[in-house]
């Protein structure tokens, strides 16, 4: 996960409760995004962390992480975001990552309809959109990747419980968990 070509130029910053990133997505506008890594809860022992990612506003020092700002440079953002996590693992080796999207909350399918154009009928097709954006590049570089990292997936349930798993390719979840290899964890 560490040769990412075609990345925006990234700002760190860490503190005592987590790491952080900006970067400037330059396409239609210029945008400030962040990368966050906020410290969540502890599970077994070691530290979980969520990835936290969108639009930041500068003057309340907050990220916007459930709009699309289309900004024409998908693939770059992407990128830079991936890149922070071998980062993020050099300054929080013992811990887990947790990588979930904001499209993912139980009420972002009744929001979304209020408002969408694609007049979804059983299913919200932006439903877990992120998620499954993260997924689809973990399990195009599964092979790789389990060389330094360990996978888990997990699903929610009634609930709204995150059950964990050993991480299956292609195999819809609700968020994913990564740890560096070397890390004694058991479910």
């Amino acid at each position: 996960m560490n040769n990412f070509e075609n990345i925006y130029e990234l700002k760190e910053d860490k503190s005592a409760t987590g790491l952080k990133f900006f970067f400037i997505s330059k396409g239609e506008r210029d945008i400030i995004k962040a990368v966050q890594f906020s410290f969540i809860q502890e599970l077994n022992g070691r530290n979980i962390y969520n990835l936290g990612f969108g639009d930041y506003d500068l003057e309340n020092d907050t990220i916007t992480d459930d709009i699309n700002t289309n900004n024409g440079d998908a693939y770059k953002v992407l990128n830079t975001v991936l890149s922070t996590i071998p980062i993020f693992f050099e300054n929080f080796s013992n811990d887990i990552l947790l990588v979930q999207g904001s499209d993912g909350r139980p009420a972002f399918a009744e929001n979304c309809r209020l408002v969408c154009k694609k007049n979804c009928i059983d299913e919200c097709k932006n439903y877990n959109r992120r998620i499954n954006i993260y997924r689809g590049y973990v399990d195009k570089n599964y092979e790789e990747l389990i060389a330094d990292y360990q996978f888990l997936g997990g699903s929610i349930n009634e609930e709204q419980q995150i059950i964990l798993q050993p991480y299956e390719r292609y195999k819809k979840y609700d968020s994913v968990f990564l740890f560096r290899k070397n890390i004694n964890f058991i479910l």
